[in-house]
C-alpha cells in the first residue's frame, strides 16, 4: 500500500468533491465511495446518516449489491449494470459501479422528486466517474487488498473477499461465487459461535492443502486457499495476510 500521507491526500481530494456535491445538491444527504473489494475510501454525510451501518459496512453492502445486480442483469438481459436504485418512503438510495469504484448516494425522496430524479442520477454518475478517474491512478487502487494478496501469495488456489452476511464481493475460484461465499460465511459464523473469544481466523486443513479464513474487518471476511499443510509454512502465509490487512486498515 502507499504511505499514509498519500492515502490521506487521496481521501482529502475525494472529500472535497463530495463536499461540493453535497453543497450543490439539496436532496443529497450523503455519499460513500468504496473499491470493488468492499474497502471504504471516503464518506461524507450532511448529518447523522440515520442508521447504524459503519462506513466499511456501507461500502461492503454496496459492492455486494452492485455485483449481484450486475450478474443478474447479465444473465437475463446480457447487459452490464451501471447503477442500482432503491426507493423507500423517505429516501432514495442510488448506487453506481465504475471501472474502479462503487459509489452510493442517499437522497431525500421528497426533495429529489421535486427537483427531478433524472437530474440527480446524472449528477451522481458524473461525480462517481470523476472520483473513479482519480482513484484509478492511485496506489490505493493498484494495491487494494485482493491484489495485494495475489502478489504476496502467487500460488494461492483461491482468493475470496465476502461480506459478513455471506455475499460475494471479489472472488477468484473455480467454484460458483455464491456457493463459495455461502460456505465461507457458514464456517466463519459457526467458528465464531464455538469460540469463546472474538474470532480472528480459522484454518481448514487437509494432507496437501489448507484454507485460511481470516476476519478482514467488521464488514468483510478474507479467505485464501494454499497448497500447503505444514504448520510452519501456514504460519508464514498467515503473517503475510495479517500484514496486508494492517496496511489496508492504515
Amino acid at each position: 500500500m502507499e504511505n499514509p500521507n498519500s492515502i490521506e491526500i487521496l481521501e482529502d481530494d475525494i472529500k472535497k468533491i463530495l463536499k461540493k456535491g453535497l453543497q450543490e445538491n439539496t436532496a443529497l444527504s450523503g455519499i460513500n465511495i468504496g473499491l470493488h473489494g468492499g474497502t471504504s475510501i471516503a464518506s461524507m454525510f450532511k448529518k447523522d446518516k440515520g442508521f447504524r451501518l459503519t462506513e466499511a459496512e456501507i461500502a461492503a453492502a454496496t459492492s455486494s449489491l452492485l455485483f449481484l445486480s450486475s450478474k443478474m442483469l447479465n444473465g437475463i438481459l446480457n447487459q452490464k449494470v451501471s447503477f442500482n436504485s432503491i426507493t423507500g418512503k423517505e429516501k432514495i438510495i442510488f448506487s453506481v459501479l465504475t471501472e474502479t469504484i462503487t459509489a452510493i448516494a442517499f437522497l431525500n425522496r421528497e426533495l429529489a422528486e421535486l427537483e427531478g430524479i433524472d437530474q440527480y442520477i446524472k449528477k451522481i454518475k458524473e461525480l462517481a466517474l470523476k472520483i473513479s478517474a482519480i482513484v484509478e491512478t492511485s496506489e490505493v487502487f493498484k494495491e487494494e487488498c485482493f491484489v495485494a494478496v495475489k502478489r504476496a501469495i502467487p500460488n494461492a488456489l483461491m482468493i475470496a473477499i465476502i461480506s459478513k452476511e455471506g455475499l460475494p464481493l471479489k472472488i477468484q475460484s473455480v467454484m460458483p461465487e455464491s456457493m463459495v461465499a455461502a460456505m465461507i460465511s457458514a464456517i466463519f459464523n459457526l467458528s465464531q459461535v464455538l469460540s469463546s473469544d472474538e474470532l480472528e481466523y480459522s484454518i481448514i486443513g487437509a494432507e496437501n492443502g489448507s484454507i485460511i479464513i481470516h476476519k478482514l474487518d467488521d464488514a468483510r471476511i478474507l479467505t485464501v486457499a494454499v497448497p500447503e499443510a505444514r504448520e510452519t509454512k501456514l504460519g508464514k502465509y498467515i503473517v503475510k495476510i495479517k500484514q496486508i490487512i494492517q496496511e489496508e486498515q492504515h
